[in-house]
C-alpha cells in the first residue's frame, strides 16, 4: 500500500516541470492559436532585467529607467500578413503610461476597445494596466491594420486591474487632451524621448514623477517629488521663492507659473513664447 502511494506520488510530481512550462510564470497576457486558430505562431521569447540589453541593446534603458519587469515577444503569419507582438510587463500602471507615452508616433487612429492606443500604417501600440503592448506588422496594409487590432483586443480582454488615472496631474484641463497629449517622464531619457524641448528646464529633475502636456500658448508640467529635498532642489535651481508656493498660482523670477497640488507635487505653466 505504502508503495503504491509512493509510486503515484512520482508519477505526480514527475509531471509538474511539464505543467510549469505550459503556464506563464509571469502572468502575462498572451496571444497564441486558441485566440487566432487560422494563425502560426513562433516560440515565445522572454526577456527581463539586463537580458533586455539582448534584445533591444539601444533602447534598454529607457525601459529600465521606466521600471521593467519583463517581455515576452511571439511573431505570427495570419492570413497573408507578417507580424511581431511585444508584451511588455512595467513595474506599475505609471511606468506602462511612461513608455507608452514617449513611444506612440504619428497616431493616425485610436481604436476604441482601450482607453490608451495608437495606430499607424505598421504599428499598433497600446497601453492596459501595467503592460505596454507593441504590435508591428510587415506591409502596412489596411488587412494588416484589421488584424493588429483583432490581435490587440484579444490581448487586453486578458488584463485585469486598474490603468493609470491621470487626472491627478492637471486639474481643469480635459481627460481626452492628458490621454492623447501627455507623456509622462521618470528620468532623463524620458525627457530625451519624450520632450527634448524641455531637456534644459528639467535638467535638476530627480527623483521625481512628471506628466507633460502642450495646450494652446503654453506648456504644462505637472511634477511629483518622491521626496521634500528633491522638490526644493529643483526649484531653488530655478531661483524660486518656494515659501510662496501655495495652492494659487505665483509667478517665478524667470517667468513660469507654479502652484501646489498637494505636499511636493506642483503644477508649473510656462507660455509657449518663453
Amino acid at each position: 500500500m505504502i508503495m503504491t502511494k509512493l509510486k503515484t506520488l512520482i508519477i505526480i510530481t514527475s509531471f509538474l516541470p511539464v505543467i510549469a512550462l505550459c503556464q506563464d510564470p509571469d502572468g502575462f497576457p498572451s496571444i497564441d492559436k486558441k485566440d487566432l486558430p487560422e494563425a502560426k505562431f513562433s516560440t515565445v521569447r522572454r526577456f527581463n532585467g539586463e537580458s533586455l540589453y539582448g534584445y533591444i541593446d539601444g533602447g534598454a534603458d529607457l525601459y529600465l529607467e521606466y521600471g521593467f519587469t519583463g517581455v515576452n515577444v511571439t511573431e505570427f503569419t495570419y492570413l497573408k500578413g507578417k507580424y511581431k507582438v511585444e508584451i511588455y510587463k512595467m513595474n506599475n500602471p505609471e511606468s506602462a503610461y511612461g513608455i507608452f507615452s514617449v513611444s506612440r508616433f504619428r497616431c493616425r487612429n485610436r481604436p476604441d476597445f482601450s482607453l490608451l492606443t495608437c495606430q499607424n500604417k505598421y504599428q499598433l501600440q497600446i497601453c492596459s494596466g501595467q503592460y505596454y503592448i507593441s504590435i508591428i506588422n510587415g506591409s502596412g496594409t489596411s488587412a494588416d491594420s484589421t488584424a493588429s487590432i483583432i490581435a490587440g483586443r484579444k490581448i487586453v480582454d486578458k488584463i485585469s486591474g486598474p490603468s493609470i488615472d491621470l487626472s491627478e496631474f492637471f486639474p481643469g484641463v480635459s481627460a481626452e487632451t492628458i490621454r492623447n497629449e501627455s507623456c509622462l517622464i521618470k528620468g532623463r531619457l524620458g525627457v530625451i524621448n519624450g520632450s527634448p524641448e524641455m531637456e534644459e528646464y528639467l535638467r535638476e529633475l530627480n527623483a521625481c514623477t512628471a506628466c507633460i502636456v502642450n495646450t494652446p500658448g503654453k506648456t504644462l508640467i505637472s511634477a511629483r517629488f518622491e521626496t521634500k529635498e528633491a522638490y526644493r532642489n529643483f526649484g531653488e535651481s530655478h531661483n524660486w521663492e518656494m515659501d510662496r508656493i501655495n495652492f494659487a498660482p505665483i509667478e517665478m523670477p524667470c517667468g513660469e507659473q507654479v502652484k501646489r497640488l498637494k505636499d511636493n507635487h506642483v503644477l508649473i505653466e510656462i507660455l509657449s513664447a518663453r
